[in-house]
C-alpha cells in the first residue's frame, strides 16, 4: 500500500504538491480561528454585611507539668519495699518505698548508749566517785593500755609484710631490668648500632626523624631506671626486718619510686617499638626483624609485672601509715582515759562539770541526727500529684531521683517565630489541639511569654506558656500539642474575602457595579460570574485586621454595598478565572479617572 502511495506521487508531482499546500494552509486558517476570538469578562458580585475576623497565630510543643519534684534519698541502703507504681496518684506525705534500716537503726541504738554514756559521766562528776566508778575508769585505762599494744602490734606486723613486698618486688626488678638492659644496650637488629639506634634506622629517613623522641626518651628513662634501681639496691642490702621504722618507711617509699621510674623505663620501650611497627612501610622490601615480636611480648609482661609491684608497695605505705594513725589514736585515748581517771580521783571542778554538760548536748544532737537517718529509710511524696517515673528497685541500692511525682497543673509550652510573638500578648486565648488525642480540644491561655529569644541559625524563636481552663486527666506531660492563638477579633465590621482588596502604589482600592444589580444577577453571578453593562468602578477604602481569607474594611464601604470578589474571563473556548477582584488587570493612574464613571476616584453617579 505505502509502495502504491510513493508511485502515485512520483507520477503525479503537480497534483501532489497542490494538495500538500491546500492541507497545509487549511490547518493553518483552523488554528488560527481556533486561537481568536473575543474575550468575555464576568463578574462574581456579592453585597458587603457584617462579620467577625479573628486573626491568629499558630505554634507547636510539648505539655509540661507546671510542678515536677524528684523524690531523692538523702540516705544510701538497698530498696526493701515500693508501694506506689507510674501512673498512680499520691497523697502528700504517702509513703513510697521503704529502704533497709539495719544501719541507721543500729546507729541510732549507737547513738543512745553514746548519750547515756555521756549523761553518766556528767552525773559522775556532779557526785562523790563511787567505787565502781573508779573500776570503770581504771578498767578503761587498762583496755586503753591494751588498744595501743595491739596498734603496735599490728603497725611491727605491717612493717614486716612490707618489707616482704620490697623483696619481692626486688626479685622482680632484677629480671625487669636485665631485659630492659638487655634491649637498650644490646646488638640483636645490628653488630654495629644497639637495638634503638638500629630501630631508628630501619625506617626510611622520612620518618626515622620521628621515632628519634621515641628513641631518646628509651635512653634517658633507662638510665634513670637503671641509677634509681643500683641506689635501692644498695639501701636495701643495707636494711634489715629489724631496721628501725624510719629506715624501712625510706626503703618502702624508695622501692615504690625505683618501681615507677622502671615501669616508665618499660613503657618507652613500647611506645618506640609502636611507632616502628605502626610506621614501617608495609610495601618494604624486607619485614621488620621477628624479635621484635618477642621485644613486644617481653615489655608486656614486664608492665603488669612491674604494675603489679608498684600496686603492692603503695598498699605497703598506705597500710603503714594507717597504722601508724591508729597507733597514734589508741595513744591519744589512753591519755583521756587516764586523765579522767585522775580527774575522778581529784574529784571534779567547773570546767570538767561544764566540759561533760557539752558532751551530753553533742550527744543529744548525735542521737537526733541518727533518728532523722532512720526516718530517711521511709521515702514519702511531697506532694499531692502523678508518679511519673519509680527509679527505685527492690534489693538495689536506691537511686537518685528515686522517685518523680507530677503535679495536678499542667502547660503547653510552644514556640513562636518573632514575627508571630509579636502578636501575642498574656492572656490571649488559645485553642490545644493534640496529635495523640484527635478528639480533644481544649480551650487556653497565655501566661508567660519568654522575654528573650532563642537564636538558633540566624533565626529568633519564643517560648510561650498556655495555662490550662480545665485540667484533662487524658493529657500527659511530654504530649506533643498545637496552640492557635487568638491575637485580635474583631466583631460586627464590615469583612470582604481578601480577592475584593486591590493595592496600586499605597491605595486601596475595591470594585463595585457602576450600576446597582438586582438580588437575581447577584446570585446568578455566583455560578461562574455575569457579565456588565459597563466597566466596574473602584472605590478607595481604608483597610484593617485580616486573616488568610477576610480583611476588615474601615471606609469607602457600607452594609449592603454591592462588591466585585472575582474576575472570570473567557475567550474562545478557554475561560480564565482572576485570582483577584480585578481578574489580573493592572491599573494605571490614569485607570483610577477612566473606571470611576468620569466623576474621579470613587463612585460615580
Amino acid at each position: 500500500m505505502i509502495k502504491k502511495i510513493f508511485n502515485f506521487i512520483a507520477a503525479h508531482k503537480i497534483i501532489s504538491a497542490t494538495l500538500a499546500v491546500m492541507l497545509i494552509g487549511g490547518g493553518y486558517a483552523w488554528y488560527s480561528a481556533s486561537q481568536g476570538g473575543t474575550t468575555v469578562t464576568k463578574y462574581v458580585v456579592e453585597k458587603a454585611a457584617l462579620g467577625t475576623v479573628i486573626s491568629s497565630v499558630s505554634g507547636s510543643g510539648q505539655m509540661q507539668a507546671q510542678t515536677t519534684v524528684n523524690v531523692n534519698s538523702q540516705v544510701s541502703e538497698t530498696v526493701t519495699g515500693i508501694s506506689v507504681k507510674v501512673g498512680d496518684r499520691v497523697a502528700a506525705g504517702q509513703l513510697l518505698a521503704t529502704l533497709d534500716t539495719t544501719s541507721e537503726a543500729r546507729a541510732l541504738a549507737q547513738a543512745k548508749l553514746s548519750l547515756q554514756s555521756a549523761q553518766l559521766s556528767l552525773a559522775e562528776l556532779t557526785q562523790a566517785p563511787a567505787t565502781t566508778t573508779l573500776i570503770q575508769d581504771q578498767n578503761a585505762v587498762i583496755q586503753a593500755k591494751q588498744n595501743v599494744v595491739t596498734a603496735s602490734s599490728t603497725l611491727a606486723t605491717d612493717y614486716q609484710s612490707g618489707f616482704n613486698s620490697v623483696s619481692s618486688a626486688f626479685v622482680d626488678f632484677q629480671t625487669v631490668t636485665a631485659g630492659l638492659k638487655s634491649f637498650v644496650l644490646g646488638n640483636d637488629i645490628s653488630k654495629t648500632q644497639s637495638d634503638p639506634d638500629a630501630y631508628v634506622n630501619l625506617l626510611p629517613g622520612y620518618i626515622s626523624a620521628g621515632a628519634l623522641p621515641y628513641r631518646d626518651q628509651v635512653i634517658s628513662a633507662y638510665a634513670a631506671a637503671s641509677a634509681a634501681y643500683q641506689q635501692n639496691l644498695v639501701d636495701y642490702n643495707a636494711a634489715s626486718r629489724t631496721s628501725d621504722p624510719a629506715q624501712l618507711d625510706a626503703l618502702f617509699a624508695e622501692t615504690y619510686h625505683t618501681a615507677q621510674l622502671i615501669s616508665e623505663s618499660v613503657k618507652s620501650i613500647k611506645d618506640l617499638l609502636n611507632y616502628v611497627v605502626n610506621n614501617y612501610p608495609p610495601d618494604s622490601a624486607s619485614a621488620l626483624p621477628s624479635i621484635t615480636n618477642t621485644f613486644q611480648t617481653n615489655m608486656n609482661t614486664y608492665t603488669a609485672t612491674v604494675n603489679g609491684d608498684v600496686s603492692s608497695l603503695s598498699g605497703t605505705i598506705s597500710t603503714v601509715s594507717g597504722d601508724k594513725t591508729a597507733l597514734t589514736n589508741a595513744a591519744l585515748s589512753l591519755n583521756e582515759v587516764s586523765s579522767t581517771l585522775a580527774t575522778l580521783i581529784a574529784g571534779a571542778d567547773a570546767l570538767s562539770v561544764q566540759s561533760s554538760q557539752l558532751a551530753v548536748q553533742q550527744q543529744e544532737l548525735a542521737v537526733q541526727t541518727a533518728q532523722e537517718n532512720l526516718n530517711d529509710c521511709y521515702l514519702h511524696a511531697p506532694i499531692a500529684g502523678t508518679v511519673s517515673a519509680v527509679n527505685a528497685v527492690v534489693g538495689e541500692t536506691v537511686s537518685s531521683p528515686a522517685f518523680t511525682i507530677v503535679g495536678q497543673g499542667q502547660v503547653a509550652e510552644i514556640t513562636l517565630n518573632e514575627v508571630d510573638a509579636a502578636k501575642v500578648k498574656l492572656g490571649d486565648p488559645a485553642t490545644l489541639t493534640f496529635d495523640a488525642l484527635p478528639n480533644v480540644s481544649v480551650a487556653g491561655q497565655v501566661v508567660e511569654i519568654d522575654p528573650v529569644g532563642t537564636v538558633s541559625q540566624g533565626v529568633v524563636d519564643y517560648d510561650v506558656q498556655i495555662a490550662l481552663a480545665e485540667p484533662n486527666s487524658s493529657i500527659k506531660p511530654g504530649m506533643s500539642v498545637t496552640a492557635n492563638i487568638v491575637t485580635q477579633a474583631a466583631q460586627d465590621v464590615i469583612a470582604v474575602p481578601n480577592a475584593a482588596v486591590q493595592t496600586q502604589g499605597s491605595v486601596s482600592y475595591i470594585l463595585e457595579p457602576s450600576s446597582p444589580l438586582t438580588a437575581a444577577e447577584i446570585a446568578s453571578s455566583s455560578a461562574g460570574g455575569i457579565e456588565l453593562a459597563a466597566a466596574p468602578r473602584m472605590v478607595p477604602v481604608t483597610v484593617g485586621a485580616s486573616n488568610d481569607t477576610q480583611t476588615v474594611i474601615l471606609t469607602g464601604v457600607s452594609v449592603g454595598d454591592q462588591i466585585i470578589t472575582q474576575t472570570v474571563k473567557s475567550t474562545g473556548s478557554k475561560t480564565t478565572t482572576g485570582g483577584t477582584a480585578s481578574g489580573g488587570t493592572t491599573f494605571s493612574p490614569g485607570a483610577f479617572r477612566a473606571l470611576g464613571g468620569g466623576g474621579g476616584f470613587g463612585r460615580g453617579g
